[in-house]
Order: C-alpha cells, then sequence, then structure tokens
C-alpha cells in the first residue's frame, strides 16, 4: 500500500493521513532522534500547519508522485502565524507568544531539514519575525517554608509511592517525564552518594546527586514494593503503579496523569489557592537555589537548560523590592 502524508478536511476537523511512502519516510528521518514526547509535539505543530494550508491554500499539492512542499511560502507562514494570534487554543484562551513562536519553530525546523535534503531551496520561515518570547501565565511554585510543611504532610501521611515521587521531583527539580522514564538501574551510589541518571530534554545525559532523605524514601518504596511480591528489577521502572499494574507481568511506568494527581493531592494540603502543577516542582527547586544564592550557571547546568536566560525566568530576587539595590545609594 502506498502512503503519503496529503490534507484532507472533514466537517470543521482538518487532519493529516499518510499515503505516500516517500513522505513518511521524510517524517521519520526528521523525527528519529526526537524523544517521544518531541516527536508528538512536532507531530502536533506540523498537522496544525499543514492543515491549516491545505483548509486555506490548498498546499501543499501532491504531483508526479511527488509532495510540493516549495508551493509553500513566507506570506503562508506569515498568514498562519496571523492566524494563531487571532484564535483560541482549545483550552478558550489566545494561544501565548512561546507557544505561537514554538509552532513556528517546529514548522521551520521541518522545512530547514528539507532544504538541507535539496528538496526544496530556501527556508519559507528563516525570515518570519516571530512573537517575543515572554510568560502570560507565570509556573507557580512554593516557598521553601511551604516545601517544608509539604514534606512534613507527606512522610507523615502520604503511601510510599507518593512519597517517592514528590520528594524526587521537588528535590531534582527533573522534568515529570524524565522522572517516569527513570529505571532502577539509573538509581546508583557512587562514594556514599546517591545519584539518578536520565535523559533529559535533547537527549541530554544528565546525572544528579539525590538528597539523602529522597533517597531513603525511594528505598522505602523499593521495600513495600518487594514486601507485595512486586520486586523491581534493574532494567524495571523505578516508578510504577502501585494498582491495576500486572496487566500479564509486563513493565508500566507511572502516566503523566498519575503524577500530577500525587503532586496536586497534596499541594492543595498546604496551599489551595495556588495552582501547584508537576512543573511547579521544577520552579520550586530552580527558585529555590537561585534565592538561597547558588550560581545561576551553576542551577541552569544541573537542570539541563540550554540557555541561562531560561532559568532566570524563575529568579523571584529581582520581584523582592526591599532587597531592592535602589535602597542602598547614599546619595540622601
Amino acid at each position: 500500500m502506498t502512503t503519503e502524508i496529503k490534507a484532507f478536511a472533514t466537517t470543521n476537523e482538518v487532519s493529516l493521513c499518510i499515503e505516500h511512502e516517500s513522505v513518511e519516510d521524510l517524517l521519520y528521518e526528521f523525527l528519529r532522534e526526537r524523544t517521544p514526547l518531541t516527536e508528538k509535539a512536532y507531530r502536533r505543530d506540523l498537522k496544525s500547519f499543514f492543515s491549516f494550508t491545505a483548509d486555506r491554500f490548498s498546499l501543499p499539492r501532491f504531483l508526479n508522485k511527488k509532495m510540493r512542499f516549495e508551493e509553500v511560502k513566507r506570506v503562508h507562514i506569515v498568514k498562519y502565524k496571523k492566524y494563531l494570534e487571532t484564535t483560541n487554543s482549545l483550552r478558550g484562551r489566545p494561544f501565548a507568544p512561546n507557544t505561537i513562536n514554538r509552532k513556528i519553530s517546529s514548522v521551520s525546523s521541518f522545512f530547514q531539514f528539507l532544504v538541507q535534503r535539496e528538496i526544496i531551496n530556501r527556508n519559507p520561515a528563516e525570515l518570519c519575525v516571530r512573537p517575543k518570547r515572554m510568560v502570560v501565565e507565570e509556573t507557580q511554585a512554593f516557598t521553601d517554608r511551604e516545601m517544608k510543611n509539604l514534606f512534613e504532610l507527606v512522610i507523615d501521611e502520604a503511601p510510599v509511592l507518593h512519597q517517592a515521587v514528590i520528594l524526587i521531583l521537588f528535590t531534582t527539580g527533573m522534568r515529570q517525564a524524565e522522572l517516569r522514564n527513570i529505571k532502577l538501574c539509573n538509581f546508583k551510589s557512587i562514594e556514599g552518594i546517591n545519584f539518578l541518571t536520565y535523559v533529559g530534554k535533547g537527549q541530554k545525559v544528565n546525572e544528579i546527586p539525590i538528597h539523602p532523605t529522597a533517597a531513603y524514601y525511594i528505598n522505602e518504596y523499593l521495600n513495600w514494593m518487594r514486601s507485595i511480591g512486586r520486586n523491581v528489577e534493574q532494567y524495571d521502572y523505578l516508578l510504577q503503579p502501585t494498582r491495576n499494574s500486572h496487566n500479564g507481568g509486563v513493565n508500566k511506568k507511572l502516566s503523566h496523569t498519575a503524577i500530577s494527581y500525587i503532586v496536586k493531592k497534596w499541594s492543595r494540603r498546604i496551599n489551595k489557592h495556588k495552582r501547584i502543577t508537576p512543573h511547579s516542582a521544577r520552579a520550586t527547586f530552580i527558585s529555590s537555589l537561585i534565592g538561597n544564592g547558588e550560581d545561576i550557571y551553576y542551577v541552569s547546568q544541573l537542570v539541563n537548560h540550554a540557555d541561562v536566560r531560561t532559568t532566570q525566568r524563575y529568579d523571584k530576587r529581582k520581584r523582592n523590592f526591599r532587597n531592592n539595590p535602589i535602597f542602598s545609594l547614599n546619595f540622601f
């Protein structure tokens, strides 16, 4: 059966189907070194763009057994950007500038790949002005005092799996996708110090030391798993569902939904007015380190940020007006 990516519309919904093998191979080559989540995001962004061009301009066309990607011009990218700026997302709100930037970046990356493959001569998104990056809705984080209260609550009342999840997330700053993919062999001890090794965004391998308290409750969770006859082997996922998880003996990892549930369940007990998510654990970790005087460049490396400017977004010190250097002026 032949395959080709072709845009088509069905009752207010435009989607992509595969009908030509060479185009499918192009997508495979473009996405093959991405992480599963990054691949999913690229596919979603490309689907959105090519659905737009198919619906509005009937482009790109499929002629002579080839997809005519060269028919997509800069004007189509610009019109797509304007469309995103004036359209609400599925959440009923306008797309944030960072989201629009990411969507255009995905399209640009794909067309740049086509240039490198000599399928087209020029990237139509190359000179397209993108929205200035800005944070519309800042990720909420806990203060150090709230974190002490959270840890006391979780250690006193939470099940062992919840203890391990909360303590790892808030003491390492890793992303929830990174946490979900950790296996027992990634949890190890070197000269008496416990480490977690994980593959981060952009396929970067990171090794981060684990706080002794977090390491203790990881071991408590592993001991509990053994006590119920579910020994976690070296190449099994470290954190697994504690219910309905046997599924014929197949090793399973925690879902995004499970981690979100665990974080929100206990965070609401500390401050019900803050919208705390798994990413809030990362924001809390970074802002606490910076706020307590840790070098921002070291923190950036610790959390695998490609650009230190990303880390600076979590710097709360500039918002502490009482400590503003303006009050140190000797003019008066």
